[in-house]
């Protein structure tokens, strides 16, 4: 990143990190680690989880063919299709919060400025919540109810924009190449934050009629 931000002084764009970069150098208004990690979160809130929402929702509707024909009989079904993509893998496995004061959630006790580790994609398979929590159903009725965006104050700033690229990529996708297949066993990411895809090998095949 430090490397891409010395690309940007010396060929400055019309774009956000140009403009942070920008603030940086024009005296004290972000110091270094402020910038690096504002372009961080910047790159991992704003790509890399949308990237992930598309191919785990690549990876699912493959594997459960009978889910995707539902979506080809009435594609209205699509925002909630993305919702249940969002609830049943996450692109953002897990997050942390700092207790601002000693407490107990769920019989666990947390010290004032303990670091509390919190697991969206096990929040999102709560039985609870969710009945039959480990099928995949793009009809499931409350499948918003996931915590992939977080909540509160916390709840992300780009979830309206990552639900409709979400539901305009995969819908195309699968317009566009309605015989899509795996060709190979897909490889996720070594993550334990980010749950996505490194290399998902596919067969295409273009629909007869342009999408």
């Amino acid at each position: 990143m430090r490397g891409h931000f010395t690309h940007l002084r010396r060929h400055p764009g019309d774009n956000i990190l140009s403009a942070l970069v920008h603030a940086h150098d024009d005296g004290e208004r972000l110091s270094e680690d402020e910038l690096t990690s504002i372009a961080m979160l910047l790159l991992a809130a704003g790509f890399e989880t949308t990237v992930n929402l598309i191919g785990n929702g690549v990876g699912l509707l493959t594997a459960h063919p009978e889910q995707l024909a539902l979506l080809r009989a009435d594609p209205q079904r699509w925002p909630r299709a993305v919702e249940e993509v969002l609830r049943f893998d996450s692109p953002v496995q897990r997050t942390g919060r700092v207790a601002h004061r000693d407490t107990e959630v769920a019989g666990e006790r947390f010290r004032t400025d303990q670091v509390i580790v919190v697991l969206l994609g096990g929040a999102n398979r709560d039985p609870a919540v969710f009945p039959d929590p480990d099928r995949f159903d793009v009809t499931r009725e409350n499948a918003g109810d996931h915590l992939a965006f977080s909540s509160g104050a916390h709840f992300c700033l780009g979830a309206a924009l990552a639900r409709m690229e979400g539901e305009v990529g995969l819908r195309a996708l699968f317009d566009r190449f309605p015989d899509l297949a795996l060709s190979g066993p897909p490889h996720r990411r070594p993550t334990r934050v980010l749950r996505g895809y490194a290399r998902m090998p596919v067969r295409l095949s273009p629909a007869t009629v342009g999408a």
